[in-house]
């Protein structure tokens, strides 16, 4: 399917490893699973200690998200590109709404049905910001925040990135490239500069860097995707890490969560976070080879797969059962109550409404990827 011979001209190069031409990448749904276990068990009721709070990180559990986004959504616009010798950004979008809107949406409409039952106040802008993807915006964060629609953040965040770097990839990989040079490396000394002289604090700069450092953890799993295409899993370096990856990976997985991810915009917060998204990526590409240790093992768990494949319904609909409103019936956001909501709830949007649509969604895709 993919020749040798039919080489990118701006800067890629050939697929270079057998890994990645699979159309399947191994792993990616058992780190699913753990970043959808994390932020699940950040919204229930929370032990008052150090170690759960470390453990079970929220913003730590979408931090991987992005990553994983970033990392295979670049893989497979890379592969197109190679294939085709372009990037259909019609077909891109359509298979972007196709995965994100169906489920989206139907929880936006049922939130909608039950806001106007239940009386939870949300306000209609909120709904408003929810459906156009804008709820990472500041306003819409500070102004009559609700629980129930304030997932969509993430959402949010990564739309606006894939609204915009896919036009510059198809146009020029290298581009692309210098571009999350800047947003990874250029833009957290932009951060630094107005911590130390905040006279330059002024509010262009201000959102601009409040703004696209959110791109971050995005950005670096895009980075460490087009350096995989670059060097491949072949190389001397790649093979020295895979020596010792055990107790790389269980070392990289220690520190990520020792470190622990932090949402609020610092420096520290920045520098930290970055550190995170690199242990992170390194985490996946070393887990895309087929691999026979522990690691490769857990990450390929039939239970911990199943649960990363339902991930994005499990985040959608959670945020209703784990709300702990007083005025929703005790029964659908108390434990252990909830757990039985958060677990049918999910499958039952998967399995009888959102594989139609994914179904749609590799119809337009010539890679034909799930």
């Amino acid at each position: 399917m993919f020749s040798q011979n039919n080489k990118i001209n701006d800067g890629i190069g050939v697929i270079s490893s057998q890994a990645l031409k699979n159309k399947y990448l191994p792993s990616l749904n058992g780190l699913r699973g753990i970043s959808i276990i994390l932020v699940v068990m950040s919204h229930l009721p929370k032990y008052d200690n150090d170690i759960y709070l470390k453990i079970f990180n929220g913003h730590l559990g979408v931090n991987i998200f992005f990553c994983l986004s970033g990392f295979l959504i670049t893989t497979l616009c890379i592969k197109e590109k190679e294939l085709s010798g372009t990037i259909s950004l019609k077909l891109f979008y359509i298979r972007r709404a196709l995965r994100i809107f169906p489920v989206a949406y139907l929880y936006l409409a049922v939130l909608f049905l039950i806001n106007s039952i239940f009386h939870l106040d949300i306000a209609k802008f909120q709904f408003v910001a929810a459906m156009f993807y804008l709820t990472n915006l500041s306003y819409f964060r500070s102004h009559n925040f609700t629980w129930f629609t304030g997932h969509y953040w993430s959402l949010a965040v990564e739309e606006q990135f894939y609204l915009i770097f896919p036009f510059i990839l198809k146009k020029s990989s290298n581009t692309f490239y210098y571009v999350l040079i800047f947003i990874v490396f250029i833009l957290p000394v932009f951060c630094a500069l107005q911590e130390f002289f905040p006279r330059i604090n002024n509010s262009v700069l201000y959102a601009f860097t409040h703004y696209f450092i959110k791109f971050q953890s995005i950005s670096v799993g895009c980075l460490f995707s087009i350096i995989t295409f670059k060097e491949g899993f072949n190389n001397t370096f790649f093979n020295f890490i895979q020596s010792y990856k055990v107790p790389l990976n269980i070392l990289a997985f220690f520190l990520i969560f020792y470190l622990g991810y932090d949402d609020f915009y610092s420096l520290k917060a920045i520098c930290v976070n970055l550190v995170i998204s690199f242990l992170t990526s390194y985490i996946i590409i070393s887990n895309v080879p087929i691999n026979n240790d522990i690691v490769y093992k857990l990450l390929n768990n039939k239970q911990i797969s199943f649960i990363g494949i339902l991930s994005y319904s499990i985040y959608i609909w959670q945020q209703i059962f784990t709300s702990g409103s007083d005025k929703l019936p005790a029964f659908l956001v108390t434990l252990p109550f909830n757990i039985a909501f958060i677990i049918i709830t999910p499958l039952l949007s998967y399995f009888f409404y959102e594989k139609y649509f994914l179904s749609l969604k590799n119809k337009y895709s010539i890679l034909k990827h799930a």
